[in-house]
């Protein structure tokens, strides 16, 4: 009879429990950010840039959102790929997007020219193993914002990465067109 209550005990606990984990996180202040031990030299003076419109952390990764036009990004470029033991990347995403941290209940309604992700966790499977102190960064640039392809001067170090969202669009398309055309 004990081995039956202490099993329905042990089911009702199991039940009341999450599979998500706790985060910690919060906006960033909107004047400068101390940054922490974890970050590699030069990522606080990067991330402090006077055209910085908000930023956020969620345990160690932080997210910054900057609105500028191609001259400041590459300038920006140019600070994250003097960042050492760390991990470049770029995604070049069509569109536009607005500065938002996970928990906001509205529209911020902030434009953005690009964000930038840092942490000492790989972001989105960077194929590069975290030793010796490796960081990794990501810099998220909209092209339907003040930044226009032909003025990118990305650095050789940064990888660079297509969003994916016109590849989408044409990938969809072709779909359409096969269904409409008439098979010969």
């Amino acid at each position: 009879m004990a081995h039956r209550f202490l099993f329905a005990l042990a089911l009702l606990c199991w039940g009341f429990t999450t599979s998500e984990a706790l985060a910690l996180g919060s906006d960033h202040p909107q004047g400068p950010v101390a940054g922490n031990n974890l970050w590699p030299e030069g990522l606080k003076e990067l991330v402090n840039r006077p055209d910085r419109v908000h930023g956020y952390f969620v345990n160690e990764t932080d997210v910054f959102f900057y609105n500028g036009d191609s001259k400041a990004l590459n300038e920006f470029l140019d600070g994250n790929s003097k960042l050492t033991n760390t991990a470049l990347r770029v995604v070049i995403h069509a569109g536009t997007k607005k500065a938002r941290s996970p928990w906001d209940k509205a529209e911020r309604n902030i434009p953005v020219a690009w964000s930038f992700h840092a942490s000492s966790s790989p972001l989105d499977g960077l194929s590069v193993p975290n030793a010796g102190g490796r960081f990794y960064t990501r810099v998220d640039v909209w092209l339907g914002s003040q930044v226009k392809l032909e003025e990118l001067r990305i650095p050789a170090n940064i990888e660079v990465i297509s969003g994916g969202e016109i590849e989408k669009f044409i990938a969809e398309r072709r779909g359409q067109q096969s269904k409409e055309r008439p098979n010969r």
